[in-house]
Parts: structure tokens; sequence; C-alpha cells
């Protein structure tokens, strides 16, 4: 396996409900009418992302949404397709039928019990896909196949297998086991005395904005839930279970994923958690949201959810490609059905973890994507296994998005969870990898991270108990949101990037360094047991092999151009001299394998016959052997298998599985007469027992045990080991064991102790029954008709630095005729461009380097020679221009970057300009707009490249009037300590930073609207005016407050009326000008610049009509998005102009025909990026009241909850510090009275 091969016994769980909020994964893609939207969703869960990003998205359009779901568990996807099949074989209609079958679908979904007249639903639809699913064929044949499909003839199978147990019938013994079950979980030790004793709040995300005031109804929820088995607030169906003496077990529900008749859901899960919830909380009202309501709620949700799958299936609008296994190894698959592998495919050869089947995809898979989610499979994996596995499969267009999930705390600071997780510089490893996570270079995000930041301090974590912490973290390529580099149409792949190879090496010993030390460095060992005893990680689990740090090299060379020999020659001698690590020597045999084999780096010992080699240990011996080693054609890497007694097992087995931990499993090749272990981490483990005659194809095959850890076969151990170790020295000598890795943890410690200093589980040496030796890796046998899609020769098979793995790579150097130098310019051999990175010692980036080579003959090189000044510029966050007297050139860099800081070297012929890479904490790169509006495919379908879109008619209304605390508490919490300090600073207001004056004057718009404006407390009004001095600008009419279901957040919806002439014109400026209540947004330049770079994008999030051939986007000679930064001058095309104005308050109406909709968000701080506010709040946040109205800054808008000073006259109104006092005085004397 590609991943640490782990002992986890509590892997039987089985979660057949969302543990967060449904996604729309679409949110930051806009689909086109005609284009077909591919979708990769790894770790998908059950139906619930995909059921509502249909409902977000779905509007009757002709695109096709093409899902390609991974999960581990196949009765995940046996529920799923259960319920989201029914359709083909039932008739929904709009009247009380509709409502009955979905109600009955609600609950076989979700209740843990169900009703005979259900149970006999289930068995009658079971029998139908029973029916279709005896093959891949008779299931293509099928009403089913049109809409389902499966990646391969044994996920079909396994899905099968659980239908299957659908509809066996359950001794009286078994139903009662599963209810006891059930009872022990309810009870355990969540209750002391009938009470709740311990309180969960994960179910906080689903509440929103609403997220502290949820906490009491939730817990509810879940307790209610796991006492009556029915989703809590369904009372009718309690009483139907009730008049039924407590139904019938949930077939869909009570099977674990290795034993259909054990109960395997862990307390905690329950179905409200997967939907929104936050409308069910908005009342001002103080008493806890009852259980009826939430539960119609989710309802609702579902119904309509359905509702729309239903119409994109008789519109021939969705597909979904079903598989069954481990996502990193289903992700190389993927590639290999591209085409350009990563990795070999031996690496990945089984479908997933203890599993013996092969790997076979179904050749037409779809294998690039437009979106990928990978769920929060980096909790379990690490995040450096996943990029490499995902990131080839990812689209090249400039809407594509890669999306990471957490729920688990990585870091101990929050603000240092990238560099944490990704163990090297993020902005390094992103240009590396060609992805970047989009909060490292953007400063804005519309997602709220509220219920985050409050999580811990209301219900701390207990002692030893990993904290929890939702981040969910957006990848695309960092240059993909300069409309510079997208003006020629779409956007290229960027020239193979140059590193120093030194430079290089030294990155990948630090990241080599970083993945191990915890678990390997003795002098930390300690002080990290101690950390980990009182507050573990994330990390702690042991994410990484030395296969892992191979891949991230191969992944790399995708995208750099360097002298790979020479970069992995001194990466090799640096890992082999270094002292640090434990363990550092015995992993090398295995970072030797997988360079070798990945074609990286050429091993002369693993190429050449291994009899009669000379080793570091003596020459190898002859050919006079027995079995495999005895062969002539005996090839230099070979596959080992140990057969571990299942005695041995009991080490694990004997104990009960809350003691056995999650120890990770290696094996080694030992021999105690001449060398230490040689560790192997990426094995492969099975149960069963292997064929001693080889199948008629040459492979060895494996009768596999499914019964697992709960069966009684033998533990097969197998791995691909270099040959020449088990040729030195004496072969009785030569040993293979299977070992529990010693890492800083209780894991290493209790296993030490029974198991000695060395941690063997079991030994053998070559002459034992227990070891087999083998040309190829065992498998299970397959019919004759499956076929490998993979190549199991060398990914890479020339060690030549020209060698390019990706069909799309363009050259590593690229010329263009035109003056326009970067991934889109056109060629002419004359005129080159190459870029080249350096890193400083502690392997950041210093700066990039493109150097532009012109024609001898060229304008340029005649001016170059004549010692022209050239002027320079950074006219966008990844383009530079130059200017040569009449001539210019944009040179494009693939990162943002700091153009204050470039330099400019130059001779006769070319041009170097270097310059310091940017992100969202520093100067430069897309702090120049950060709110980027793209043309996603070059046809003028813009998107807020940055800022999730919504549908404003679609997310639910906050009804006035609303109760402050909440309210004032969202907007205090999207703040940053920095803001803090800055709003407690004596810092004259002019002086503040732009960004920190717009978001925290983006919340007066809202609190106008409710009465909590601090300048005009208890007045409600809708007209704000935007100006720059002395200047009018627009007209912003703010109409709803709604919920964001996406962000968790909520937004403006809100109307925009920029004056220009032609609304001067019309002789309705002045009017509005006179209305008694309206608020005046006075900006300086730089805060104006903001404003038009936010309102295109506050447009495009929520728009939902077309622009026209006309735009003045598309006709713009500028290219420019905002049209323009100038007061008076409109940001925005006037596509928009009159759209969607039925929204628009009444006294309004005359401005519809120049008014565009907008969706204003709530602008939040990046907690992976940034220290947030509440980081500095006293652990009792729970008894930490909320901001008051008084308590809001009467001229900035800040929010404190301490330090601002009462004016001394009225004392009704507070400011952050004198100087706020005095910039408002003019307006407030207006008002001040003792």
């Amino acid at each position: 396996m590609l991943t640490p091969t782990v002992v986890d016994l509590a892997k039987g769980h089985f979660y057949p409900f969302g543990n967060t909020p449904a996604i729309n994964l679409l949110r930051d893609y806009r689909p086109s009418n005609s284009d077909n939207v591919d979708i990769l969703a790894l770790g998908c869960g059950d139906a619930r992302n995909l059921l509502f990003s249909l409902w977000s998205e779905y509007k009757g359009n002709r695109c096709k949404y093409n899902f390609t779901v991974c999960d581990l568990n196949p009765a995940v996807f046996a529920r799923n397709i259960f319920l989201l099949s029914a359709i083909q074989t039932l008739s929904l209609d709009a009247g009380d039928a509709d409502y009955d079958l979905l109600s009955r679908l609600w609950r076989i979904y979700y209740h843990l019990f169900i009703t005979q007249d259900d149970l006999t639903f289930v068995k009658q639809h079971v029998s139908h896909l029973q029916a279709a699913s005896g093959s891949l064929e008779a299931w293509l044949q099928s009403p089913f196949g049109s809409v389902f499909h499966f990646s391969s003839e044994s996920t079909l199978m396994e899905i099968r297998s659980s239908w299957n147990s659908y509809s066996e019938l359950r001794t009286t013994d078994q139903d009662q086991q599963v209810r006891q079950s059930i009872a022990s979980l309810h009870v355990g030790d969540w209750h002391i005395n009938g009470r709740i004793a311990r309180v969960t709040s994960h179910g906080m995300r689903s509440a929103g904005a609403h997220s502290l005031e949820s906490v009491d109804s939730m817990n509810q929820a879940l307790n209610e839930f796991w006492k009556t088995g029915v989703v809590a607030g369904n009372f009718d169906d309690v009483a139907m279970l009730r008049r039924e003496n407590g139904g019938c077990v949930n077939p869909l529900i009570s099977g674990s994923p290795t034993c259909p008749t054990e109960f395997a859901v862990p307390y905690g899960v329950e179905p409200l958690i997967g939907y929104h919830l936050a409308e069910a909380f908005s009342s001002t009202q103080s008493v806890p949201t009852s259980m009826d309501v939430l539960a119609k709620l989710a309802k609702s949700q579902f119904f309509d959810w359905y509702r729309s799958f239903t119409l994109c299936v008789k519109s021939k609008s969705v597909s979904v490609m079903c598989h069954t296994g481990e996502a990193i190894n289903f992700a190389h698959a993927l590639q290999d059905l591209r085409g350009s592998p990563t990795l070999p495919a031996d690496t990945h050869r089984y479908t997933k973890p203890w599993c013996a089947t092969q790997l076979l995809l179904e050749p037409t898979l779809t294998s690039q994507f437009d979106i990928i989610d990978t769920s929060n499979i980096i909790d379990h994996h690490g995040i450096l296994n996943v990029l490499p596995a995902v990131t080839p499969l990812l689209k090249h267009d400039p809407c594509s998005i890669l999306y990471f999930e957490s729920l688990l705390q990585a870091a101990e600071k929050h603000e240092s969870t990238l560099e944490t997780i990704l163990h090297a510089n993020v902005t390094t490893i992103s240009l590396l990898l060609g992805v970047t996570p989009m909060g490292h270079i953007l400063d804005t995000t519309t997602d709220s991270f509220e219920s985050e930041e409050i999580f811990d301090r209301v219900c701390p974590p207990t002692t030893g108990c990993l904290a929890q912490l939702r981040l969910r973290i957006p990848f695309r390529s960092a240059f993909h949101g300069d409309r510079e580099l997208l003006r020629d149409g779409p956007c290229k792949p960027f020239p193979l990037l140059r590193i120093n190879p030194q430079e290089l090496a030294s990155f990948f010993k630090q990241a080599y360094l970083s993945m191990f030390r915890e678990a390997e460095d003795t002098s930390i060992r300690n002080a990290v047991m101690l950390r980990k005893m009182n507050r573990p990680l994330a990390g702690d689990r042991f994410f990484y092999s030395r296969l892992s740090l191979v891949t991230l090299v191969a992944a790399a060379k995708r995208t750099v151009q360097t002298d790979w020999k020479a970069c992995i020659d001194a990466l090799m001698q640096s890992i082999e001299n270094d002292q640090t690590l434990i363990l550092g020597s015995n992993g090398m045999q295995e970072l030797y394998l997988h360079f070798h084999q990945t074609g990286l780096w050429d091993v002369p010992l693993l190429r050449a016959d291994p009899r009669g080699q000379m080793t570091p240990y003596g020459r190898t011996r002859s050919r006079d052997e027995s079995g495999m080693l005895g062969n002539d054609d005996l090839p230099a890497i070979v596959h080992i298998a140990l057969v571990v007694p299942r005695s041995k097992l009991r080490i694990f087995t004997g104990r009960p599985a809350d003691q056995v931990g999650t120890p990770g499993l290696r094996l080694t090749v030992f021999n105690d007469q001449l060398f230490d272990d040689f560790n192997f981490y990426a094995i492969d483990t099975f149960f069963g027992r292997l064929k001693e005659a080889p199948a008629a194809n040459g492979d060895i095959t494996i009768d596999e045990d499914p019964q697992g850890w709960s069966g009684m076969s033998d533990l097969i151990v197998t791995c691909a080991v270099p040959t020449w170790p088990l040729l030195v020295g004496n072969r009785k000598d030569v040993c293979l064991g299977l070992v529990v890795n010693s890492n800083a943890s209780f894991d290493t410690v209790q296993y030490s102790l029974h198991l000695g200093f060395r941690t063997q589980v079991f030994t053998a040496n070559l002459d034992s029954n227990h070891v087999k030796i083998f040309a190829r890796a065992p498998t299970k046998a397959v019919s004759a008709t499956a076929q490998p899609t993979q190549n199991s020769a060398m990914c890479i098979d020339s060690i030549d630095d020209d060698f390019q793995v990706s069909e799309e790579k363009p050259a590593p150097e690229i010329s263009n005729k035109g003056s326009d130098d970067g991934p889109n310019s056109t060629t002419e051999s004359a005129e080159t461009i190459s870029w080249v990175v350096q890193l400083k010692n502690d392997c950041t980036v210093q700066s990039i380097t493109a150097t532009k080579a012109f024609a001898p003959n060229s304008e340029t090189s005649h001016a170059l020679k004549k010692g022209t000044a050239i002027k320079i510029s950074q006219i966008s966050p990844c383009v530079m221009e130059l200017s040569l007297e009449q001539l210019t050139h944009r040179i494009a860099f693939p990162y943002p970057i700091n153009g204050m800081k470039a330099k400019l070297t130059r001779n006769s012929v070319s041009i170097e300009l270097s310059a310091p890479t940017s992100n969202s904490v520093e100067v430069g790169g897309y702090a120049m707009n950060p709110f980027p509006v793209i043309d996603q495919n070059g046809t003028g379908d813009f998107l807020a490249w940055g800022m999730g879109r919504v549908d404003i008619d679609r997310q639910p209304l906050i009804k006035l009037p609303v109760d402050h605390l909440w309210l004032e508490g969202m907007f205090a919490t999207a703040s940053t300590r920095a803001d803090r300090a800055l709003n407690l600073s004596d810092m004259d207001y002019s002086r503040k930073p732009a960004m920190l004056k717009l978001r925290e004057g983006l919340p007066l718009l809202f609190m106008g609207l409710v009465g909590l404006h601090p300048r005009f407390p208890g007045k409600i009004f809708r007209l704000y005016v935007l100006t720059e001095g002395d200047k009018v600008d627009a007209f912003i009419i703010s109409n709803a407050i709604h919920h964001d279901r996406d962000s968790g957040s909520i937004f403006l919806d809100a109307f925009v009326v920029p004056l220009t002439p032609e609304v001067a014109k019309s002789g309705l400026v002045q009017p509005t000008l006179n209305a008694d209540r309206k608020e005046v947004i006075d900006t300086a330049r730089e805060e104006m610049i903001l404003w038009k770079q936010l309102i295109p994008a506050t447009v495009e999030r929520c728009r939902t009509w077309e622009h026209k051939e006309t735009c003045e986007y598309k006709i713009n000679t500028t290219n420019t998005i905002p049209l323009s930064t100038f007061a008076c001058k409109s940001p925005i095309c006037t596509c928009g102009n009159g759209q969607d104005t039925n929204h628009l308050p009444p006294e309004f109406k005359p401005l519809a025909a120049f008014a565009t909709r907008v969706a204003i968000p709530i602008i939040h701080a990046i907690p992976y990026m940034v220290a947030m506010m509440l980081d500095k709040l006293p652990n009792s946040t729970s008894s930490q009241t909320p901001a008051s109205p008084r308590d809001i800054c009467g001229h900035c808008g800040s929010i404190k909850f301490s330090g601002l000073k009462a004016c001394t006259r009225c004392e009704k109104v507070k400011y952050c510090n004198h100087a706020c006092q005095k910039a408002a005085w003019k307006e407030h004397k207006k008002v001040c009275k003792r």
C-alpha cells in the first residue's frame, strides 16, 4: 500500500450518515449550459453532498453532471443506490403519494428501526437490485444502468453482497443483539443517572451562524435519536413503532462492513447533522428550538433534494460511477488510465488495505475532473500522500478546484496548520506540485469559522483526546485567478520551472526529516510523548512511509526541470549521512528500491543479475539455491511473503479493541550475523492462504478469507524487496519479520513491554515454510475476461532529464512572437523565456527569475543595445510589464509576486526579471485585487474566483427582527487578533489598512437593516451612499439578510446602482439622496478601490442571468474587471441592470433599470493563515456574553468585547479611541445630548 499499514480493529465502524453539513461541490464552479461537469468525490460517504449539489445547481439546463465516487465501505454505496434508484421503479408526483413515498424513504434511510410495512418495501425494492446486479453486463441492461455505474466487477459484487443482506431473515437472537448494542451505546458513559453526562458539539456546524445557540438542541436531538432509534422530532414515526412493539431492525443500517448482522454504527452519528438547520434557530425567542421544528426542516430539505435528483434522472443530466476501495490507490489507478502515472502499478496493486482483490478498473472511467473533493481523508492518510495522487487528475482550467477537509486539529497553533501538515514551506511545495491553498494567496473568504473558534471552549477536549477543528481548504493553480494570464483564452499549463538540483535536494531532505522526526528522532521523544498524552494532533497517526518521499519527488518532476540525477544523488547522500532519525539507516533499502522502480534514480544493484554481486556485506551466493532464488532468470527485485500464524496475532486480538490502539506494522529483512533490519513500510496484508502452484499466467494466487480479523486464517504480509540481501551470508541466517512500528506513543510502549525492544510479532528464516518468494506480487484469481488496465512496468522508463511524465506538458522553454510572455504565448523560435526558482537555505522561495531572450535583429534587441531605459511595473498579481520607449512586454510568473521588490538585469539580447513571491499576508500578489473575477472558459462566462456562489432565492431568509447577540457574534468572530490590536490602539482611523476598514465597514450594511447601526440605534434603513470625498459613486440598497448554507455564514441581498452619467441624467439621483434614512460610506482612495473590486465579485457570485454579447467585460480593451476603480465610473457591466428587480424594495423601484443584484458577504479571516480574535479570549467562552449594541465603535463599526470608551457627554455611543471619536464628532454632535 502507498500508506502505512495500521492495525485498527475499530475500523469495522459503519458511518451511514455524514458528520458534517451537506456541501455544494459546485459552489466554486459555474456549469455551462452544454458542457459536462466531471466530479470526483473520494471518501464520499452518504448521498447528501451529491443531492445537495444537484439541488443547488440544476436549473433544467443541458449540462450533465458526472460523479465518480469512491468509498472504502461497500455498505455506503448499497444504501445510497438503494435510496437513489427508488425513483426508477416508482413514480413521483406532486400529490400525497409523493409525500408518502419520500417519507418512507426518509425512514428507511435514517431510522434505526422501521415498521414491517417499510421492511416489506425494502425487500421488494432490493429484489429489483439483486436481479439487475448479477454482472456488469446485466446491470448495464437494467433500468438502473443508465444512471449508476461501477468501476469494476468486484465493486458491483461487494455492493450486491450488502443488498443480499437486506433480504436475509434475522433470527430473534440477532435482532435482540442489535437492540442491545444500540441501548448500550445510548447509555454507556454518555449518561449518568438518566442524564446526559457528555456534550458533543459537532452538531453546532449544522446551525451555521447560530452554532452557539444550537448546542442544547443538537445534543437533545442526538440523545433522542439513540433513545428511540428515530430521527428526533418524528413523533408519528415513534408512535408507529410503538404500535408494532418496537418495529424491525433496519437492515440498511444495522450491519457492519465485515458482518451484516453485527451493529457497528458508533455513538455520536446522527442524521440531522448532515442538514442545514440555521433557519430553525433564527427566532428572537430564547427558548431552545423544538425537535419537531428541526425534523420538519431536515425532511423538507431531503424532499427537495430528492425531487431535484428525480428531475436530473428524467432529463439524463446525472451519472454516478461507484468504486469501492482505498482512495489513494484508486486515484493512482486513474492516473494509470491516463497513461501518465506518478508511480508504478505495483505500488497500488490492491483495492484497499487488508484485501487481496486486485485493482482492475474499467478502461472507460473518467480520469480528469473539474472538481475533486477528498472529504477528510487527509485525517487518515496525510495530505502529502493525497496531493500527488489527485493533482494529476485535476483539469488544467481556471475554474477547476481541489478540496481538502480536516476535522482534527493538526497544529498547536491554527495559523501554523498548512506548514505543519505539508511538512514544508507552503509556497515552495505549491510550486513543486502546481496547486496552492487558496487561503495562502487570497486574504478573503466567505466561509465562517465561528463554530470552530468556539468549539473547544464550549466542549473542551478530554485530556489525551484529539481536538476537533474543521477546516475546508480549497486548492487551485496559483496563477489562474489572474485575468491578465487568461485574456487570450483558456490558460495552458506553465512550462517546467528550473530549480538548482542542490537546492531541490535540500528541500526534499527537510521534508523527509519533518515527515519522520516525531516518530524517529530520539532527542525529542520525551517531549513528543508528553504532548501526545495531553493534546494529541492529527499527524500523530504516523501517515508516511519512505515511499511517500519518493512519491513527492516523482510528483515534483511533473512541474520541475533540473538535473534529477544530481538532485537525488545529493538527497540520498544527505539522508545516508544523517544521524537524526534512529531508523534512518534502516529505511535506506526501501528508498533505493522505490527511487529505482519509479525510474527517478538508477541503482546498479537493482538492475544487474543479483548473483555474484559485491555488496557492502560480501558477495552474493551462487545459483545453488532452492525455490525462486535458484531460478536462472532471478530478477534483481522480488516479492516476498511472510505468512504469520493466526496464534501470533493474539497480541492484537487477545485484548479489547479499545486497548489495541492503532499500531503500525512493517516488514523487515535482517541477518543478525551481517546487517540489522532493512525496514519496508509500504506493505500489503491480507488473510487467507497462498496457492503453492503458480496460476496459468505465472502469478501466485491467494485464497482470501473474507472474514479478515474475525476469521481463523493466517495473515499474509507481502512487499517488493531487493534480491541481494536474501543472497548474502548463510541462507538460514536471512530472516523476515513482522514488526510493530516504533514511535513516540503509548502504542509503542505497550507493545515493547510484550514483544521486547524490537517489537517483533513473528519472524522466520528463508528455509521456513512461512516465507515465500515470487517474481510478482500475489493476487486473488480473477475471471479470464478481467484484464488489468495498469502497466506494471516502471512508470518512468528513463532517468533522462528531458523526460516528461505528462502528455500535456509543454516544452521547458516557450517561444513567442508577441509581447506577452507566459503560458499563452505564441511560438517563434527566435524568442524564448524560462523561469528559475531560487531557494534560500531554509528552503523558502527567495525569488522567481524570468529570463526573456530576444531575436538578435528584433526591435527590442536594438533598444537593449542602445541602452534604452527600461521601466518595470506590476500590472496584476502574477504579471510584470516592461516598457522600452514604445515597446512593451508582459512577463508572467507561475505564482503571485511582489513587484515592488523586482530586480532587472539586462544584456544586449535578453532581460532577466527577478521577483520575490507573495502570499495573503504579504505585499503584492492578490492584494492588488483580493476579489478576482475570471473568464472561466474563455467564452465570457465569468466567475468570482475566490468567492463561493449562492442562489439567493434558495438561501433561507432571516426574518426581522433578529437577536443582535448572534449577529454581532458573527461579525466579531470574522476578525483577527491583529485587527483587534489595531482597533484597540490609538492609530488614527485614516491610517488603518484599507482591507481592515472594508472588513469592518461591511457589517454596518447589515446593522442598518436590523436597527443595530451604532449611529442610528433602533432605526431601520436600506440606503447606503458610497462616496469618495465629495464624489457620490454608487447607491447600495439592502433588501434582506440570508443564511449562506454552504459557508455557515450570512450575506446581504442587495442592489447596487453605480452613479454613471446615464444615471445622473435620469433625474433620480437627487431625490434618492434626499431620503431621510440613509448612511454615507465615505472612503479614501485605497478603500474605494477595494469596493470597486468587491462589487463585480458580489454580482458574479449570485447572478442568474447570462452576459450579453455586448457585455462591457467582453469588449473592454483593457481586459480589466472591475471596469474602473475611479469614483463615478461603474466597475461592472450593464448586463445585470434590471435583472431580478422584483426583489428591489418598493421605494427604490424607479432605480430598477439601473440596479444590479449583489450578494454582499461578511469577509472572514482565514484561521489557518492568521491568529483569530477568539484565540485571546478565555476558555470560558460559554459564559462570555457577546457584544451588546453599545459595544460597537460609533465611527468604524468595530465590535469589541471590551476596551471601548463612551462619549462623556451622552454616554450612549462608544468609540475605539480618541481618533475615532474625533472623526465621528461632526455627525455625532447633531444628536449628542446629555
